[in-house]
């Protein structure tokens, strides 16, 4: 996107939008087609936890190789095996199959993410970007390509599954032209001229406070594990509970993608809103979208409260989210592949471990009460760690 005076967009943003569809496009066509031979919840929740740890495991042992060998390098060497992945995908038929594909694309998007992260971070930090529109910019170009990932994944699963791959094969072939031809002419940092606007520096006093930025990290890093469960376990096992309440699996998508369009909102408010930054009381009130959502999940039995449900699940991943992604990356330290690779982890354990516990519950009450319980449940812990690193960063400050 451009402006008279510059560009707000590049071309990685782009890269990072067409690869989010592509990743809702492989998982949303994991659990349909999961659903539809007829998964257990559990069953469900335990390929998606498999694939999950691969994936946490790629991000934080290749996925800072960005910072030794070059970002640009890297994102060449894994969209080349993406072409082999999308391959498999092509001849997947059976559960065997969707259990190799899943363990096989888990480790490219487990290492990928990190690189673009790493790669944007550092080369806008040099160019001189306001550090809240760097993460801002980025997660909005992910947070709009996973909209039509997930909303077009199961009825495609359904009705046109080659296309899903062929999407994949294109989008590689693409990339890896596109990442080639920008590496020979501008090297291993992004070269773009940016609108005025992005170059306005906040001043938060946070950011000058080393040891609090770790601290923040650290705790908002937790509760994005947390606080994303329920919104992964909707992902993974909305295409499953909707078709068994009579609504076609080949719609489950447009329903299911409710979480993607409140993702999308709630990064859309905080990035043009940004009073939350380093201020703990607000960030709290914001983060009671986590029992929210298991409140609103108990009356989930129609198409519209299902979109809700999976709205208001959206939004309580993408408030810690948020967090997470602006302390994490946003360091003082050069590493920021090596910050995008724990970012990552996290990402991919949740991805596991939320719909893993949400089949367990859903298996459990047999009904979406059980993601009512886990949510409700969830925010307590939620605002128990929250306390807990407060109070222990009073204690220390008194100490001092």
């Amino acid at each position: 996107m451009k402006s008279t005076n510059g560009k707000i967009f590049h071309r990685y943003h782009a890269i990072s939008f067409l690869t989010s569809i592509l990743a809702y496009l492989y998982s949303t066509f994991i659990n349909s087609s999961a659903a539809k031979w007829g998964f257990s919840f559990v069953q469900i929740g335990l390929i998606n936890l498999l694939w999950s740890f691969v994936y946490a495991i790629a991000s934080i042992t290749i996925g800072h190789f960005g910072d030794k060998y070059g970002y640009k390098k890297m994102i060449i060497i894994l969209y080349t095996y993406m072409i082999l992945v999308s391959i498999v995908g092509l001849v997947t038929f059976s559960p065997t199959m969707l259990i190799v594909f899943s363990i096989l694309q888990g480790a490219f998007f487990g290492t990928f993410f990190p690189q673009v992260e790493g790669l944007i971070a550092r080369s806008e930090k040099q160019i001189g970007i306001d550090p809240p529109s760097v993460t801002g910019r980025f997660t909005i170009s992910w947070s709009t390509g996973n909209m039509l990932g997930v909303a077009f994944g199961p009825y495609l699963t359904v009705r046109a599954r080659s296309i899903i791959f062929l999407y994949g094969l294109v989008v590689s072939i693409a990339i890896i032209t596109i990442v080639y031809l920008d590496s020979r002419k501008y090297g291993n940092l992004i070269r773009f001229k940016p609108v005025g606007k992005l170059k306005h520096k906040s001043s938060y006093e946070v950011l000058k406070d080393v040891q609090r930025m770790k601290r923040l990290r650290l705790e908002y890093r937790i509760i994005l594990l947390l606080g994303g469960i329920v919104y992964t376990a909707v992902l993974a096992d909305f295409p499953k509970l909707i078709s068994l309440a009579g609504i076609g699996l080949q719609n489950a998508g447009f329903l299911t993608v409710g979480a993607n369009i409140g993702v999308l909102i709630t990064f859309l408010c905080l990035q043009f809103w940004r009073g939350w930054v380093g201020k703990e009381g607000l960030s709290a009130l914001l983060l009671s979208v986590i029992p929210l959502s298991g409140i609103v999940a108990f009356f989930a039995k129609t198409p519209l409260m299902f979109f809700i449900t999976a709205f208001v699940a959206g939004c309580s991943y993408a408030v810690p989210y948020t967090f997470a992604i602006f302390y994490g990356l946003l360091s003082e330290e050069e590493g920021q592949g090596k910050q995008g690779a724990i970012h990552e982890m996290v990402i991919g354990l949740l991805f596991g471990i939320g719909p893993f516990l949400g089949g367990i519950f859903l298996d459990k009450v047999n009904s979406v009460v059980g993601l009512t319980i886990l949510a409700l449940l969830i925010g307590a812990v939620t605002y128990g760690i929250q306390m807990a690193f407060n109070f222990s960063n009073k204690g220390r400050a008194v100490v001092r």
